[in-house]
């Protein structure tokens, strides 16, 4: 039996954002992990100056979806899961970060998950996008990233 990666993953962008001196998160805020196995966060630098560097890049953890006691899944710092020693810092340079959900604190009901990325100088034009990808569902199911909708929300399966 062969399933189609649309019916156990879906996939969340972070839109070109100018993150100079700012941040920024993917379009979908705090997604739930609920019956999700793994997420994978997917950043690329597009147009950037070259005397600034992406300083945050991380999955953040939180209780519900309006964020409630947000706090870090991965680290960025000297060393870190995204080692900040050693940042991504042109056009075309990318970052990907991978969890499971066990590696959540689920214990104490941390179901929830988004990408946070940030450039703390602000000297040109620093672009950035992403996405989140949500995967390995274990109830898969037809559209599961949303009802097909004409125009909207289209489906393709050149095998169907």
């Amino acid at each position: 039996m062969s399933q189609r990666l649309s019916e156990h993953a879906s996939i969340d962008l972070l839109d070109l954002a100018d993150i100079g001196g700012t941040n920024a998160q993917n379009n979908g805020g705090w997604l739930s992990m609920k019956n999700y196995a793994r997420v994978m966060a997917y950043v690329e630098i597009g147009t950037w100056d070259s005397s600034d560097d992406l300083d945050e890049c991380r999955l953040q953890q939180a209780t519900d979806s309006s964020g409630t006691s947000a706090k870090d899944l991965t680290s960025d710092a000297s060393g870190g899961n995204y080692d900040t020693d050693n940042p991504v810092d042109a056009d075309g340079n990318f970052v990907i970060i991978e969890a499971r959900g066990e590696d959540m604190d689920v214990d104490n009901g941390f179901d929830y998950v988004r990408l946070y990325v940030a450039e703390g100088g602000n000297t040109g034009v620093d672009n950035i996008a992403g996405a989140v990808i949500r995967y390995g569902y274990a109830y898969p199911k037809k559209e599961l990233q949303g009802a097909a909708s004409t125009g909207a929300q289209v489906y393709v399966d050149i095998n169907t």
